[in-house]
């Protein structure tokens, strides 16, 4: 497969992840003001529920395109720290595993029927930042 469209996935699964984020912790709470509890429950039961369809594969894609473009750049032949490229991109690896442990913990917590750790209620607040950072950090591993 060609890195293009490994790439080309890969920001397509990426807008994907984030733009769920955005609308769980930016859009639905401001529909909370302008509709009543009724209505608000079934926006956020209508865009829940075709989310819990697309995002695990959408995270999935996102995860496996993200590690064949990391092999392009960090590598036997091509090192680890030889570059501020490869410095970001360690970074954004870092940053993106913390996410996936997160929703590994949350789906672990939801599949053995147990409470998660109270601050896990703030997850996508964090997400959503942490996914800013990585995009902005793509943007300057090539600068």
């Amino acid at each position: 497969m060609s890195y293009t469209l490994v790439l080309i996935i890969h920001l397509l699964c990426a807008i994907i992840f984030i733009g769920f984020v955005f609308a769980d912790v930016i859009v639905l709470p401001a529909m909370k003001k302008v509709l009543n509890e009724k209505e608000h429950q079934n926006v956020v039961n209508a865009i829940s529920g075709r989310a819990r369809k697309i995002f695990p594969l959408a995270v999935l894609t996102l995860i496996l395109t993200g590690g064949f473009m990391f092999s392009k750049y960090i590598n036997s032949d091509a090192g680890m720290f030889n570059s501020s490229l490869q410095i970001l991109l360690l970074i954004k690896f870092v940053l993106a595993m913390i996410i996936a442990g997160g929703i590994v913990y949350s789906l672990s917590c939801k599949f053995l029927k147990k409470a998660p750790n109270p601050i896990m209620k703030h997850f996508h607040k964090f997400v959503l930042v942490v996914g800013v950072c990585i995009v902005v950090l793509a943007k300057l591993m090539f600068v």
